[in-house]
């Protein structure tokens, strides 16, 4: 651990309470808005009650700041190994992410479905309950990696691509394709735009290096 690492965690942490204070700001704020539909994407009866409106919208929009944050730790990924700088602008990004993602999934689970797994595996409000507890858990441990240990082994490297990919795959699925706004669709086409634009420039720099 390098003498960087506590003023990154404190970077970290800042930027994390600042997106959750947002978010539970605007989540008050907007607490006699209809902005979110209390029923299922399918339609049917209501599945989340009139007292919780407030509480489903802190759910959307700290989701919507996970995203925000994870979209430059997308974009900054293929370049983590050329400097040590976008190693730690990375590590930021994609912890605070996880902080915000962490209170998203226990206000999701907890407060709005009050810990019941079978609404939870039941509802078309969550396409792939398992698959996102998977992930959450696989995020937490390759983060907890990329602070404790700095190792350019194989399989660290292989697990962390498959982290990301699938962070991406579940991010554009929530938002640009099954988001409720049009707000959530724009931002999951922005971080398609954005983590297309870190790779192109990725393949550039890298193609700058090789004919050196």
């Amino acid at each position: 651990m390098n003498a960087s690492t506590p003023r990154a965690a404190g970077v970290t942490l800042a930027l994390s309470g600042l997106l959750l204070a947002l978010c539970f700001g605007a989540a008050w704020w907007s607490r006699d808005m209809a902005l979110f539909s209390l029923t299922p994407p399918d339609g049917g009866a209501a599945d989340v009650a009139e007292a919780l409106r407030q509480d489903l919208h802190l759910t959307f929009f700290t989701i919507w700041a996970s995203l925000l944050l994870a979209t430059p730790a997308l974009a900054l990924f293929p370049a983590i190994r050329q400097s040590a700088r976008t190693y730690r602008a990375w590590r930021i990004f994609w912890t605070a992410s996880l902080l915000v993602f962490a209170v998203h999934f226990y206000w999701a689970t907890v407060v709005i479905f009050g810990n019941d797994w079978q609404r939870i595996l039941h509802t078309p409000r969550v396409s792939a309950p398992r698959l996102d507890t998977v992930f959450a858990l696989w995020w937490l441990v390759d983060v907890i990696l990329a602070w404790t240990w700095r190792t350019d082994a194989w399989w660290l490297r292989l697990q962390r691509l498959g982290v990301h990919l699938l962070a991406f795959v579940l991010f554009f699925m929530g938002a640009a394709r099954e988001g409720e706004l049009v707000a959530s669709r724009a931002l999951g086409w922005s971080m398609v735009v954005v983590v297309a634009a870190g790779l192109i420039a990725w393949l550039v720099h890298r193609r700058q290096r090789s004919t050196i």
